[in-house]
């Protein structure tokens, strides 16, 4: 499910262009991960943030163009700016909140932002609407089902590229049935890189 959601965030949401520049919120997770490669693939300027040293590494083995560790860098304003100075065509969001707030600040006029999550924001604010009005923003939230009859076809498409090495996929893995709940914690706080996984 994690390449679906990538292949029709990017393909289907977001138009994503060869030569765009994209950015990716928890990029080391399922989800955010594929984007990253899938957007490599087609031609664009990645920049992603991950919440550990471990996982910027892990990005930078991915390929990511440009990666930070946004718990560490003194401005998430200035990490934005210095990763893509030009500012960002698009947007992959999974997190939502206040991060989110500086990243609308850093759109290009007439941005694409593709809402996959908002895992920070579950139970808080709205978006600040007036950014999105004057730089004339387009958002659209989607679920990867809405493209079910697309899945034999976008399925092939994403084997082929982990067959050629072009996408990679991490698992991480907590053991036991019992462990369940805190893996499910772990995923909620970031502490997975991949897909969460419970091996039972």
């Amino acid at each position: 499910m994690p390449g679906l959601t990538a292949v029709y965030g990017i393909e289907d949401v977001l138009g994503l262009q060869k030569g765009e520049t994209l950015l990716v919120n928890a990029a080391a997770g399922a989800v955010g991960s594929v984007v990253g490669q899938i957007a490599k693939i087609k031609g664009c300027k990645v920049v992603g943030s991950a919440g550990s040293d471990a996982k910027v590494a892990y990005l930078k083995e991915l390929g990511f163009d440009e990666v930070f560790n946004y718990k560490t860098v003194g401005s998430l304003e200035e990490a934005l700016r210095k990763a893509s100075p030009e500012g960002y065509d698009c947007f992959f969001e999974n997190v939502g909140g206040p991060s989110s707030d500086v990243v609308l600040q850093q759109m290009k006029k007439f941005g694409r932002i593709a809402v996959c999550g908002s895992i920070s924001t579950y139970n808080d604010s709205p978006y600040p609407y007036f950014t999105m009005i004057f730089k004339e923003l387009k958002m659209e939230g989607f679920l990867q089902s809405r493209w079910e009859h697309k899945h034999p076809e976008t399925l092939k498409r994403l084997l082929a590229w982990v067959k050629e090495g072009k996408l990679q996929c991490r698992e991480h893995v907590t053991k036991g049935f019992e462990n369940m709940p805190a893996a499910f914690m772990g995923m909620l706080q970031g502490e997975n890189t991949g897909k969460a996984v419970v091996a039972v």
